[in-house]
């Protein structure tokens, strides 16, 4: 591993995150499968994370822009997916669900908002991603909605089971929604991740300033998932 992240780090040195995504493009048009250029990323953001969140934090843009409105419902999502980890560990400590109940109520709650974070998902697909195919940027929109579709698998698997939490026997609950919340915990913050220092700086470089105007109207259309943006706010008063 560590000459692999050695090698990496080379020949991703000076590349910014189009760059990135092209040569990532061309290795996987070449024949490397997208399960191992995922893992080749993956060891690409360990040794160049400094680079790329200073890079990614000297963007500038008004609160309105649609990358500012994703960027803003990930640190939502990232609070609400510590909440689910610290949720799991104090049911963990409960012991029974006499015990966990308000615990529970939390997991209802939270597992309600993981499924509306589809709309945040659902922007990115249906506003941005055809637009960087437009622009010859075929395969990281292709990974990014590998994530979203195993994402959604999970969540939709954690509703079901804790909706009929009371039904089983509380260890079982627990043994089966622990791999399930931490895979989430986990992986969704990794992705975010990517997505912040990768895939917007990305998307910024790529997409023409007239384009922004028409990915908003499409965000607007979609809806939102975490909190309405101030100028859509304002609209309804």
């Amino acid at each position: 591993m560590g000459k692999i992240k050695k090698e990496v780090a080379a020949y991703f040195k000076a590349a910014d995150p189009k760059e990135l995504a092209l040569a990532e493009q061309e290795l996987i048009q070449e024949g490397i499968g997208r399960e191992e250029m995922k893992r080749l990323c993956d060891v690409h953001l360990e040794v160049m994370k400094e680079q790329l969140g200073i890079k990614a934090k000297s963007i500038k843009l008004p609160a309105s822009h649609p990358i500012s409105i994703l960027k803003d419902e990930h640190k939502i999502i990232k609070r609400n997916l510590k909440k689910l980890k610290t949720t799991l560990e104090k049911l963990k400590a409960a012991g029974s669900f006499e015990r966990a109940r308000r615990q529970i109520n939390t997991l209802k709650e939270l597992t309600h908002f993981f499924l509306e974070t589809e709309k945040h998902h659902q922007r990115e697909e249906e506003a941005i991603f055809p637009r960087l195919v437009a622009h010859g940027i075929t395969e990281p929109p292709e990974i990014f909605k590998e994530d979203h579709i195993e994402f959604k698998a999970k969540k939709r698997n954690l509703n079901e089971i804790v909706m009929g939490a009371e039904k089983k026997d509380f260890k079982d609950f627990l043994d089966t929604i622990s791999p399930i919340i931490e895979f989430l915990v986990k992986n969704l913050d990794e992705h975010i991740y990517k997505e912040d220092n990768i895939l917007y700086p990305m998307a910024l470089q790529t997409l023409e300033k007239n384009e922004w105007p028409d990915v908003r109207k499409k965000f607007d259309v979609i809806g939102y998932c975490c909190f309405a943006p101030s100028d859509v706010r304002k609209k309804r008063k």
